[in-house]
């Protein structure tokens, strides 16, 4: 699905609706919840999701000595095809990557965390609910009538070289990250709360199948948030090394260093449950092909709900759409579960 610019007009409405909002305004902060989003979610497409990225999170750390499990998945309809003089992009399918989370606290500001996170795609059966959904809004097809339905090919190449392909009603472990977060400040009624990340992930997955790439990749990110009575409001940026795939390298195509950034809004509306509301923006993977299916940025509006569960489980729903729609997913559906141990 192609979104038009007054999604992001209503996203930066709501985001500027928010911090405007009055501190006294709301319920009164003893009161209050702890926060229950961002959304943590990332690109979901089958290159991004080889590489190492940070998922937006919430600058409270875990106890020490104790364990916070998550499991959340991420469902996305994928329609990039794009073609030039240098090669050629097909993302024609729909991938589906799940994963566990398991978070500890080293400190009273540090937490860690290792995710197992494992991908499958395939030809999928939203191709005609996307084609109506299309014509009932008088969205274009990009192209889809070009291409049979429920078909499946997910592969770059370059001057004649498979850079990349990612195989199709399979399984497979992709690369696990390991995420260490320290809070450097903490929330006062003048000053946000502030954390930093470092990361790493292992080339766990096959980059012969395109679950991973096939090299060690790391990263660093910085991360805010403030209350302003029922509202959060947060954001981050992060910078990824990122390595370069071995079938790229055989293509002469390069991979950029990873460069994202985040605002997100958080209505604590009840006592037990929050509304959602997101941007992350990431810069393209590689221009090295001249195909705006590789070479555009991603800039993806987050919409979700959290609902606090019986005996500390949280449940997670939610819904992104590619604003700028050239080199990310249709759409993403995610859900997720989390519980302390």
């Amino acid at each position: 699905m192609r979104c038009t610019p007054r999604v992001l007009l209503f996203a930066e409405l709501c985001l500027l609706a928010g911090a405007c909002s009055a501190p006294g305004e709301g319920t009164p902060r003893a009161t209050l919840p702890e926060r229950r989003g961002p959304l943590p979610e990332r690109v979901n497409a089958p290159l991004s999701q080889t590489f190492l990225a940070l998922r937006p999170r919430a600058a409270a750390t875990a106890a020490p000595g104790g364990f916070e499990l998550r499991v959340q998945s991420a469902y996305s309809s994928i329609f990039e095809v794009g073609s030039g003089s240098a090669g050629a992009v097909s993302f024609d399918g729909e991938l589906w990557r799940t994963a566990a989370l398991l978070r500890t606290g080293l400190g009273a500001r540090t937490d860690i965390e290792i995710e197992l996170p494992f991908v499958y795609a395939s030809s999928g059966f939203l191709d005609v609910f996307i084609e109506t959904w299309h014509a009932i809004l008088g969205l274009p097809d990009q192209g889809r009538d070009t291409r049979p339905r429920f078909e499946y090919d997910m592969r770059v190449t370059a001057s004649g070289t498979e850079a990349y392909a990612l195989e199709d009603d399979r399984f497979g472990l992709a690369d696990v990250p390991l995420v260490l977060t320290q809070r450097v400040v903490d929330e006062t009624a003048s000053a946000p709360a502030i954390f930093l990340q470092a990361a790493v992930e292992f080339p766990t997955g096959s980059d012969e199948r395109g679950f991973g790439n096939g090299e060690l990749d790391w990263g660093l990110g910085a991360g805010l948030e403030k209350s302003f009575g029922d509202w959060i409001l947060g954001g981050g940026l992060a910078w990824v090394a990122r390595g370069d795939p071995a079938g790229f390298e055989a293509a002469g195509l390069e991979v950029r260093d990873g460069l994202s950034a985040r605002a997100d809004l958080e209505w604590r509306w009840v006592e037990r449950s929050s509304l959602l509301l997101g941007l992350r923006y990431e810069k393209a993977i590689s221009d090295s092909l001249g195909i705006e299916e590789l070479g555009a940025d991603v800039l993806e509006l987050d919409l979700g709900l959290v609902l606090d569960g019986a005996g500390g489980t949280r449940w997670l729903a939610g819904f992104s759409e590619d604003v700028i729609a050239a080199s990310g997913p249709d759409f993403t559906v995610f859900v997720g579960l989390q519980v302390g141990l």
